[in-house]
This record gives structure tokens, sequence and C-alpha cells, in this order.
């Protein structure tokens, strides 16, 4: 009689955990975490001890984000295995997960001593000291990352975005640059340029970015919107428009975005177009410029009482330095000097109990040689 020797018989089932096992790990690199975690639950009934398992369905829960029971996974491992590479780097992501960056990088940095060479792991190392604010040691881990291999995007786009935040912003460009140099179609690299430049005062350069991004994605609303800041710069009010209605086509925009649309309207005298968006942004919520833009509105129609009314509503929130009555009263001109003097005798009375604010208030009105009282 051919009989399965017990030796045969044992070795069925580890068999099978080796199929599950391999039919998992394609399943996790295809993305199809459920399916794979179903595999892995399976193998664990045969071999629940089983590290290759354990990494794996922990790998696919966390990928789920179910992370206490991936972090299960990988402390059943290390407790057998404290320095298995699979369980540390594994753990280590799910605690990035939870944004428990101090946990992550201790384990980590043990993976790391046995790795050194792990670009991808080195460069989370940098992430996450730069998360915690120890700039010094992330540049060293960025610099440590391109070591290795001195294209890597990953590692070169933290390096500019940790020069970035130091306001380092020519360190930023040049690094952004070089991840540009490999894929130029990055939009949101050029976007972020195409800021910087502007930051710095480059505005034609900033430009150039922000086209290059519409040449790429016709309707994104960042570079859409920094062409509307650069025909505001050359005072192209109609073009201004022109980009920021574009972005209105897909998006309800932002209370700064239309605040500068409803500015343009009201210079380019589309004043009830400029009024209905400043009233639509006060909906939303207080916000300085949509009220300053109310009481530049006012002006223009003539209504001061409500100009003062709008002045008293900024002064409830804001302290007077002279700018906010500077703008307003600037709107009246030189024709209309006898309505903005009574502006101005409003706003001193307002401020009657700080003589340093009154001080400042009628040094304006000196600038702007209106005739006192």
């Amino acid at each position: 009689m051919n009989m399965e020797s017990p030796r045969g018989a044992a070795s069925a089932p580890h068999g099978k955990v080796i199929e599950l096992s391999k039919e998992g790990h394609r399943l996790l690199k295809e993305k199809r975490f459920r399916e794979a975690c179903a595999l892995f639950e399976e193998a664990l009934t045969l071999e629940p001890h089983n590290p290759y398992i354990l990494t794996g369905f922990g790998d696919a829960l966390r990928s789920l984000k179910n992370f206490p029971a991936a972090e299960r996974c990988y402390r059943e491992v290390l407790d057998n295995d404290p320095n298995n590479l699979f369980a540390l780097r594994g753990l280590g992501d799910t605690y990035r997960g939870q944004r428990q960056t101090d946990k992550a990088l201790e384990l980590w940095e043990r993976y790391i001593r046995f790795r050194p060479r792990d670009i991808f792991v080195m460069t989370r190392i940098a992430d996450a000291h730069k998360t915690i604010g120890d700039h010094r040691r992330a540049e060293e881990c960025y610099r440590q990352a391109l070591g290795i291999d001195r294209e890597d995007r990953y590692a070169l786009m933290g390096l500019a975005d940790l020069y970035q935040k130091m306001g380092e912003d020519e360190q930023a460009i040049r690094h952004y640059e070089k991840v540009l140099a490999k894929s130029p179609r990055m939009i949101n690299i050029l976007t972020i340029v195409g800021n910087l430049h502007w930051h710095r005062g480059e505005q034609e350069k900033a430009r150039e970015y922000y086209e290059r991004t519409l040449q790429i994605e016709s309707h994104n609303s960042y570079a859409l919107y920094g062409m509307g800041n650069y025909y505001r710069w050359r005072r192209e009010f109609e073009r201004a428009i022109e980009y920021w209605e574009r972005i209105l086509e897909r998006d309800r925009g932002t209370v700064n975005m239309l605040t500068r649309l409803a500015d343009a309207y009201r210079n380019t005298g589309k004043i009830e177009k400029a009024e209905n968006l400043y009233r639509e942004n006060l909906e939303r919520g207080y916000d300085k410029f949509s009220l300053l833009g109310m009481a530049k509105v006012h002006v223009l129609r003539g209504d001061n009482d409500k100009v003062l009314e709008r002045y008293r509503e900024l002064m409830a929130k804001e302290e007077e330095d002279g700018w906010f009555f500077t703008e307003i009263i600037g709107k009246y001109g030189d024709e209309r000097r006898l309505e903005a003097l009574r502006f101005y005798h409003g706003a001193r009375d307002l401020h009657r109990e700080k003589p340093e604010v009154c001080r400042r208030l009628a040094e304006q009105v000196e600038k702007l040689q209106l005739a006192m009282e």
C-alpha cells in the first residue's frame, strides 16, 4: 500500500502556507489589500507564528489603515526576532501613519543600522526629523540619501521643502529644479517654484512657471491664481479678472481670491459685481479686506454714512495704525475733499480716547493735503 510518510504529511500544510504566502504577496503588490488579508489570515491558521506571513499581513492591514491590527502583527514578529527588518520597517511606517513620529524614528533608526543604503527609509528618517523640527539632522539625512542616489526624487523634494521651511528660497528652488530636470511635468513642483519666485519679488520668473503649469493643466487653480496676481501686480485688472474667473468655473474660490477679484471689479468700474462678491465673502464670516472693500464701494457710491459704518465695524476687530483710514480716505479724490473731511472727523471721534491714533490720522490728512478746520 502506498502510504504518505509522516514527514510528507507534515510538509503538506507548509506547502499550502508557501502557496498562500506567494499569492498574498502578489495581491499586496497589486494593491488588492483585502484579498491579500484573506489569504494571509488563512495561512496563519496553519502557521500562526510564521514571521513572513505576519509581516505580509501587517503590510496589508497597514495599507488599509488598520493600524492597531498591523501593529499587533509586527509586534509578534519582533517579540521573537527583535531585529527582523521587515517588521522594524513596517512598524515604523505604522507609527508614521498614526503621526507618532518619535516611535517611528526609533524603529527606522534601528533598521538603518542594518541597511544603511536603504534610500527609502533614510528619506523617511529625514522627513521625520523635519516634522519634529530638527532641521539640522533632517538636512544631514537628506544629504546621506542623496549620497546613495543624487537624483532620487523624494530626497530632493524633501530637502527642497526643508529649505523652503527654513526660508532659504534660493536653495529650495535649486533642488526643486533638479526634480523638474527629470520630471518636467510635475504640476505641484511647478506651482511651488512659481510661488517661491513670487515671494522673492521675481514676478516675471513666477509667471513663466505658472504658464508652464497651465500648458499641462489648463484649469490648475494655483497657477490661475498666480497668473491673476501677476496681472494685478501689473495693474492689468481685466487680465487678472480673466484668470480668476476661470477658477470659478470649477471651484467656489477662496476668500482671499474672491476679495482680490472683487477689488479688480471695483478698479475696472464693475461696482455691482464687486459689492456682490464682498457681500458673499462676509456672509462666510469676518474678512477685513472684504469689509474694507465694501467701505471703498460706499465711497464710490457716495454713501458716506455707510462708509463710516463699515469703518466702525473694522475698528471693532482691528488696530488702527493709519493704514485702514488711508485706504478709505484716499478713494475720495481731490474733487470730494469736503466728504473726505467729514469722514476724517467721524474717524477721529471714534478714536477720541486714543490720542496717538488721532495724531496718525491727522498726519495722513495732511499728506493728502485736505483742508483742516
